[in-house]
């Protein structure tokens, strides 16, 4: 039987983990993981606490609890003992007494008699006292360090210890005390201390006086601690400037919560790019901007919606947004930068669908036999016949119009052709979209090419589905 004591005092704790810049999807889910641990060991440890709060930034993973005991909590444990009848002899206690005595270390007198189910026996009682919680701490910070998981751990150096990024410093407080955390295994030995470092561009330490200092410290030092506040702010950050230019924003989640993983003080940059590149088709244009450099790109809110159309003039704008980590006085710097880049990837893209276009989609489809498919199911073009085969079946069961079964053997024919083009080895995720595009330029029938765009559909779960009988 256990009963928990209570603690004396609380305080705050604060673990700040500082690091080279984290991986966005590392710094995404280490906090989940962060809390689960804390939750257990503080649970198992019998450490009393209020609340706990794990967050991320590119360059520090950190852990805020509240009203945490400064003490583990007292564990009182009833021991019984053998049964009164034998314990006393005329009211004098026994060898059996004695020994049940000596056995915990207790007096005779802290012995009581209680009487249960079965008749009176002897008990003891025995308390366990809590441990200062800043002991256990020193303990439990390399544990937490060590456990986190993630893609792509790395050794730094001449250390042992892994992580997603090499760890350059430790702040542990509880309260105003530091705690002595030591990471061994790191190279070199990074010992816990009441120096942070800022927003990077700053180039300064910050000293933490207490746990209760930090979260106006570092945010007097450039950084939004808070992940959910950054993703507010670049929110609504690209939802006023689209506003002001009468645009739509291509912000999918991934890419803003990616956005938020990637800046520690969300800053808006508004670029540009030569109006010649909207001759290429919108998607190409939106994947370069929003997968490869992680920018925002800005449609026109009345846009053409045609899928299939070889350029962007009608839906894209020649513009695009950056979500920066620089100082004000940076912004024209580096957004000449950004734009210098993005114009030598859209130079790149220009030239890749020039090439795909100068090779017959038919070519292309010869091309499929160099291509395993997997092993032991042959080239992506003894997929094609598949396909076709299935094809055909489709037709017989469906009773397709001749029009519309010479349209599903065209599009079985042709499904897989844009696998093997320049554009799609460079962006996968166009794949199917730029195939439908090549086709209606080289002037397939549009049925054809809607089927070949559609049959990759529903991506996902949440995707849209084919709408044409033939896709």
């Amino acid at each position: 039987m256990y009963t928990w004591l209570a603690s004396n005092y609380v305080a705050k704790f604060l673990l700040e983990i500082g690091t080279e810049e984290l991986p966005p999807d590392f710094s995404r889910l280490a906090p989940e993981q962060l809390e689960v641990l804390v939750a257990r060991d503080f649970q198992q440890r019998r450490l009393k606490y209020g609340s706990i709060k794990c967050t991320s930034t590119p360059r520090r993973l950190v852990l805020l609890v509240e009203d945490l005991a400064n003490y583990t909590t007292d564990i009182e444990e009833l021991q019984k003992g053998p049964p009164a009848s034998k314990a006393f002899n005329a009211g004098v206690p026994t060898d059996a007494a004695k020994g049940f005595a000596k056995r915990f270390d207790l007096d005779l007198d802290n012995l009581e008699v209680r009487d249960t189910a079965k008749g009176a026996f002897l008990f003891a009682k025995i308390v366990e006292p809590g441990v200062p919680t800043r002991k256990l701490l020193e303990e439990l910070i390399p544990q937490w360090i060590s456990s986190l998981e993630g893609r792509r751990f790395m050794r730094w150096s001449i250390g042992e210890l892994r992580f997603s990024r090499p760890i350059r410093w430790i702040v542990a407080f509880l309260g105003d005390k530091t705690i002595p955390a030591v990471l061994n295994g790191s190279s070199p030995v990074v010992s816990s201390g009441c120096l942070t470092r800022g927003n990077r561009l700053y180039k300064k330490d910050v000293l933490i006086n207490s746990a209760e200092d930090y979260l106006q410290a570092i945010s007097d030092s450039g950084v939004e601690i808070d992940r959910s506040k950054r993703i507010s702010i670049i929110k609504a950050l690209v939802t006023e400037a689209s506003e002001n230019r009468k645009a739509y924003p291509d912000l999918p989640a991934v890419l803003l919560e990616e956005l938020a993983d990637l800046v520690e003080l969300p800053s808006l940059i508004f670029g540009v790019f030569d109006e010649s590149f909207l001759d290429l088709p919108a998607e190409v244009l939106s994947t370069v901007m929003r997968v490869h450099q992680r920018y925002i790109p800005l449609y026109q809110k009345k846009r053409a919606n045609d899928p299939l159309l070889m350029d962007a003039r009608g839906s894209l704008l020649p513009c695009f947004i950056c979500i920066s980590n620089c100082l004000p006085e940076a912004k024209d710097i580096v957004r000449r930068g950004n734009e210098r880049v993005l114009r030598a990837r859209l130079s790149d893209a220009e030239f890749f669908v020039k090439s795909d276009l100068s090779v017959t989609s038919s070519n292309r489809v010869n091309q499929l036999s160099g291509v395993t498919f997997s092993e032991g199911l042959g080239s992506l073009l003894d997929r094609v016949k598949r396909i076709e085969w299935l094809s055909e079946l489709l037709i017989n069961e469906l009773k397709f119009t001749s029009d519309n079964a010479n349209s599903l053997r065209r599009a079985a024919y042709f499904c897989k052709h844009d696998l093997v083009s320049q554009m799609v080895g460079e962006f996968p995720e166009l794949q199917g979209v730029i195939g439908a595009k090549y086709l209606l330029a080289e002037g397939e029938e549009r049925d054809v090419a809607m089927a070949v765009l559609e049959h990759y559909l529903p991506r996902g779960a949440t995707d849209e589905l084919p709408e044409s009988d033939i896709g």
